[in-house]
Formats: structure tokens, sequence, C-alpha cells
């Protein structure tokens, strides 16, 4: 889907009540992996309606959420708006803008490309980190086929933990696998948890960048 499909779909949510595609907290494996981390520089890459961004905001991190579609930009901003948050949005495109400055944590939730363009977004995102800082994805792996749980049904722009641990550049990667996710607890969209699989899985990479060497 391009940009101006997102923006239909977002436009549409806008309408309504719940003015939300997806849930309004960001997955769960995110929240535990984060959590311990020191608040620094954050870039949310395809934020869409800013989940990441706005709970990363209101966790001390300095946020800079990026998306394509303006309407998810708009959302995102109500959304920032509703949570006391301050986040700056960007509307750009993942696969090819490229920020001035490095990040200490650079996420991209649930972006999916054809391989050759995600391989090519993820390591242009990992030379975004900055030394010490981590690089975070999740997404839906080609495996979440098999179970009937919601998410794309090409498999072509799905992950595995070779895609993603393979373009992570220069970074030592800390954790790459397949997870699994409740639907009933961490559901991806508003309606995931009234659907018949109660587990969908996800690929998830974590990645650093190694610390400069004080002389």
């Amino acid at each position: 889907m391009g940009a101006s499909a997102w923006d239909a779909r977002y436009r549409e949510a806008g309408r309504g009540a719940e003015t939300r595609l997806w849930s309004a907290l960001p997955p769960g494996i995110l929240l535990d992996t984060v959590s311990g981390w020191a608040p620094g520089r954050a870039l949310d890459l395809a934020t869409g309606d800013g989940r990441t961004a706005i709970w990363l905001a209101t966790q001390g991190w300095s946020v800079t959420g990026v998306d394509f579609s303006a309407e998810a930009i708009g959302l995102a901003r109500k959304h920032a708006d509703d949570a006391g948050a301050e986040v700056t949005w960007l509307v750009a495109d993942a696969v090819s803008w490229a920020p001035e400055e490095r990040f200490d944590l650079v996420t991209v939730m649930y972006l999916h490309l054809p391989e050759a363009d995600i391989r090519r977004v993820l390591a242009r995102a990992a030379a975004w980190v900055a030394p010490g800082g981590h690089l975070l994805v999740v997404g839906h792996d080609r495996l979440n086929l098999g179970t009937g749980a919601p998410g794309p049904g090409n498999p072509d722009i799905l992950y595995t933990p070779e895609i993603l641990s393979s373009s992570a550049g220069d970074l030592d990667v800390l954790r790459c696998e397949t997870v699994p996710r409740d639907l009933a607890t961490d559901p991806e969209g508003p309606d995931e948890a009234h659907a018949a699989p109660r587990v969908a899985l996800d690929t998830i990479l974590v990645a650093s960048a190694r610390p400069r060497i004080q002389s």
C-alpha cells in the first residue's frame, strides 16, 4: 500500500469514535525490552498514528516520529496532545528519508515491504544508531501465515529472523527470533482480541551499536 492508500485508511479511522486502526499501546515485547533502558533520543520509523513514539515520550525519551501518511501523522498529533506527550512529527517516506543526527534508539514496528526494500530500510536505520544505542524491530513472521492469526497474507513482505539479523549492518545482534504474541492480551489492532486464534507469531530484532571507546 502506498501513502495515498494509507491516507484513506487513517482518514476513515479519524471519522470514527475510536480514531485508531491499532492498539493504543505498542507491542508488549517492546515495552518489556525498552523499559529498562535509560531514555535518550529516539526515532520511531513508520510511526503510523504514533503509539510507539507517544509511549516512548511518556517514558522520558526525546522522540521523532516519521510516517509517509499525512493523515496518520495528523492522528498522531492528536493522540500525543491527548496523552500530554511532546513528539517531533515528520511526514516522510522511510524508504528514502534520512535524518541529520543519530539516535540512542531506533524502532521499526510492523513495517512490511518487499524483502529488498525492508533490507535496505533496516540497513540504513542501523547506521542511524548512535554508539551504545539500539535498533529494535518487530513485525509479523512468515510462520504467522500458518496460525490463522491476523496479519498480511503475502509471504514476500513478512519477516524471518534471517532477514532481520542479516540486515543489521555493523550492529551487534543481541536477539533475533520468532516469538508468540497472545492476541487476547497484546493485540496488534483493535479487533484481534476477538479473532479465533489465540496466538500470532512475530519476529523481533534487538541490535546494538558498540559504545565509543574513550581514549
